[in-house]
Formats: C-alpha cells, structure tokens, sequence
C-alpha cells in the first residue's frame, strides 16, 4: 500500500511539475491561452521556476507585451524578484523593452527597487545603452543618486561607457 501511495505521489509531482514547465515555456513564448487557463485554475501568478523567474519575469526578458499585460491585469506581483535580486523592470532597461518598462511603471512597479548589487533599473539603462529607457525611468522619478555596492551610480556607468546621450540625460 505504501508502494502504491508513493507511486502516486511521484506522478502526481511529475504532472505538476510537467504544468509549471509548461506555463513557464508559456511566458517565454508569448502564449497568453496557456497562461489564461493556468490562472484560472487557480494557480499561483507568482510562482517561480527553478531558476528563480516568475512568470511576468519571463515574459518581459522575452518582450512578450501580451502575456506581461494579461500577468498584470491578474494583479502579478510586479516587483517580485529573482534570484539575483532583479525585477521584471530591470530585465526591460538592460534589453531595451522601453514599452514593457512604460507598462510597468505606468502599473505602478517600484522604479528605485535594487538587486543584490544595489542598482535600480536606471543602472541597466544606463550601462547598456538604452536612452529611451533611461528616459522613461527619469519620467517616472527614478533615484538617480542611487549607489551599488561598488560606490558607483548609474551616471558613473554611462562614463564608463562613454554614452555621451545618457551622460547628459543624467547630468
């Protein structure tokens, strides 16, 4: 008996886990159907991979507009983090998602939010090069004197890398 109830007990992890790599596969891939069902079944928004990404995480690295505004609508955590302490707003500065980064913050995601590091949004934005991002967060009031934990700002990032633009937006 005691067999046949840990047998179940494996298939019934194995199924779950199946449907949590599904739904995961689901926000990479911009598949709003499978997220709607998985929601509606009651499960959680929120819930992380093994890696440490939540859905609306995965999505916005993706650029993946649709499931990251259904997420939303379905009151997803918008600063959850992952494992390295980064928000689905940071993911959007450093690629460049400069709609994805409105979306959030217009949904009211924390824009001074630090990582591990201590750095904002604004530090991808600046460091990567993404103008329009640092413009968005600079909208939306952004701590531009944060400090990381090198002692660094984001302006210090955009002299490093000599991005003349993003200098003078920060200046």
């Amino acid at each position: 008996m005691k067999k046949i109830i840990f047998t179940l007990l494996i298939l019934i992890s194995g199924l779950l886990n199946a449907q949590n790599r599904d739904v995961f596969e689901a926000a990479r891939t911009n598949d709003v159907k499978t997220i709607e069902n998985f929601v509606q079944e009651g499960n959680d928004i929120n819930l992380l991979n093994s890696s440490g990404y939540s859905l609306l995480i995965l999505s916005v690295y993706n650029n993946n507009y649709e499931v990251a505004t259904y997420l939303i609508s379905q009151k997803a955590n918008l600063d959850i983090q992952d494992s390295s302490g980064n928000s689905a707003l940071m993911g959007a500065c450093f690629k460049g998602y400069c709609s994805l980064a409105e979306l959030l913050l217009a949904h009211k995601a924390s824009q001074d939010l630090v990582n591990y590091n201590k750095a904002n949004a604004l530090f991808f934005a600046a460091t990567f090069g993404q103008e329009k991002c640092v413009e968005i967060l600079l909208k939306y009031k952004v701590n531009t004197h944060q400090k990381d934990i090198f002692g660094k700002t984001a302006l210090d990032y955009a002299v490093n890398q000599e991005n003349e633009a993003i200098i003078s937006l920060l200046k």
